[in-house]
């Protein structure tokens, strides 16, 4: 990358008030280069999950010794929140936006599900995961968060029409969970009968295996918040795929097995009567020339033997540890 197009571009990103809505070809190429060089179940800690990571680190693995990153990391010098763990500078913040704003349009417009989005610092947290809502509002459950719903004043506001509203109540449309408080909550239980985890004075709360687990045991806690959500998704994936959790609540709804991809997003930002919108794929977006940047997503093949529970495909890069 041309260090003096780097910084040529990094001086016109601050005299923009460092804003995510600001198009630099630079930043361009570090986010198609993420896309492009990542897929489900290709990270370090493997699973059916797509991470795409614009945190510091990885990008400084992508393009070492690159002007924009080397500034980031003195901005990370200035410290960080104690109640929240996000920088105190806002210029990292918001240079972490550019990529997460992008990333989220992505996202929707293409359909894609079980995908982590990772950022260096955010005032959310810096990982958000996405796919279908009422499967996110289980996991919620273990590392609580917010599943992102529309609020009633806005599906009034844009002229929802009722199937619409439907869907919203329901969790039957694609979603983000957000949460900056995974490590503290993990892991947790709640209501009678649910045993997520058990005390050991070793090394003390760590996560149960369910029983359609191989290893039948507890798993040590880990402290990397997006490795332990697909350790999660995984085996709710697999409990699904073995026919557990299949039965209606009280309000007729049956969480489904996650997919790898929709065909409709939900956009609130279009006009009467275009909500539900086709997914595509194909990303597209107007850079500052006035062309498009245009990146395609070739979905992974899932072998036959696989059948429809896809997840088995893309199993975790874990060292199972049990305790007694």
């Amino acid at each position: 990358m041309d260090k003096n197009k780097v910084l040529h571009e990094m001086q016109m990103w601050q005299q923009n008030d460092c804003s995510k809505f600001g198009e630099y070809d630079t930043l361009w190429e570090m986010f198609r280069t993420v896309i492009t060089s990542s897929s489900w179940g290709s990270a370090e800690f493997g699973g059916p999950i797509w991470l795409m990571d614009f945190s510091l680190a990885n990008l400084q693995k992508l393009f070492p010794e690159n002007p924009w990153l080397e500034a980031m990391a003195k901005e990370w010098e200035k410290g960080k929140w104690e109640h929240s763990g996000h920088a105190k500078s806002d210029v990292l913040n918001r240079f972490s936006e550019w990529f997460q704003f992008r990333a989220e349009n992505l996202v929707n417009q293409l359909g894609l599900g079980n995908v982590i989005i990772k950022q260096e610092s955010s005032h959310d947290g810096n990982i958000s995961l996405y796919g279908w809502c009422l499967f996110l509002d289980v996991v919620q459950e273990l590392v609580g968060g917010i599943v992102e719903r529309i609020h009633h004043e806005t599906m009034l506001r844009f002229d929802f029409s009722y199937a619409e509203v439907d869907a919203v109540i329901r969790g039957s449309f694609p979603a983000r969970l957000r949460s900056d408080t995974m490590v503290s909550r993990f892991p947790g239980g709640y209501g009678a009968g649910f045993h997520y985890y058990k005390h050991s004075d070793t090394y003390g709360n760590c996560y149960l295996l369910e029983h359609f687990s191989t290893t039948k045991g507890y798993v040590i806690p880990e402290t990397v918040p997006e490795k332990f959500l697909m350790l999660i998704v995984n085996d709710l994936m697999e409990c699904k795929a073995q026919g557990y959790g299949n039965n209606a609540d009280k309000d007729g709804r049956v969480v489904p097995y996650p997919q790898m991809k929709f065909a409709e997003y939900l956009d609130i930002h279009r006009g009467m009567g275009y909500h539900f919108r086709p997914t595509s794929d194909v990303f597209q977006w107007w850079n500052k020339h006035g062309l498009v940047q245009e990146i395609r997503i070739d979905l992974p093949q899932i072998d036959a033997k696989y059948g429809e529970f896809w997840h088995r495909q893309f199993p975790p890069k874990q060292n199972w540890r049990t305790i007694k």
